[in-house]
């Protein structure tokens, strides 16, 4: 696992430091105030750190809410929830963002800090399930096409999400789709 995640971190970087110098140049002088975004996703769990024989492959959703400070910068709170036959996961993080804007489209990256809560379903002995909470931090990127002047879809999110509960760290990778809304303004449109 160290090794696919050792992968994507410099696919990563590398992505970003060939992509940033064309975005940075053409920033879009509009952005939304707000944005919220609601949609799939899918988590790969390290379930192995809590006693499992494999990682484990959860559904669920993800949801997002955004201020945006200014044009490049904002404030994202980010919840989610994958649930699997005797699983349940839950993140509740904050962090900042930042973002590259084109005519019809996001690139973004953030970091996020908060807690994750883990639940096991299994009976042993007289009890019935394990719930865990612990501190979680990660960070990933998406990207946005804006289909109408208030609705935008958010085509792929990617996020590495490092969570510790029942004492034990765990290394996730989240992927997640789908519609965002969007309220007010900042910026203004350039004059032709």
């Amino acid at each position: 696992m160290n090794i696919e995640l050792a992968v994507i971190r410099k696919t990563l970087f590398f992505l970003l430091a060939i992509l940033a110098p064309g975005f940075a140049a053409a920033q879009n002088g509009v952005a939304p105030r707000w944005e919220v975004f609601g949609g799939y996703s899918y988590l790969r769990l390290d379930s192995t750190s809590f006693g499992f024989a494999n990682s484990s492959n959860l559904n669920g959703w993800n949801a997002a809410g955004t201020f945006n400070i200014n044009l490049k910068w904002s404030a994202t709170l980010d919840l989610s929830g994958q649930y699997g036959s005797q699983l349940k996961t839950f993140n509740y993080l904050i962090g900042p963002q930042y973002a590259w804007r084109r005519d019809k489209s996001k690139f973004f990256v953030h970091g996020l800090f908060g807690k994750g809560q883990d639940r096991v379903d299994v009976t042993v002995g007289t009890k019935s399930g394990f719930q865990g909470v612990g501190r979680a931090f990660g960070g990933g990127g998406g990207f946005d096409w804006d289909w109408r002047p208030r609705i935008s879809f958010r085509v792929l999110q990617a996020d590495y999400i490092n969570g510790n509960s029942f004492g034990k760290t765990q290394n996730n990778i989240r992927i997640s789709t789908g519609v965002i809304f969007t309220f007010g303004q900042i910026g203004h449109h350039p004059r032709l």
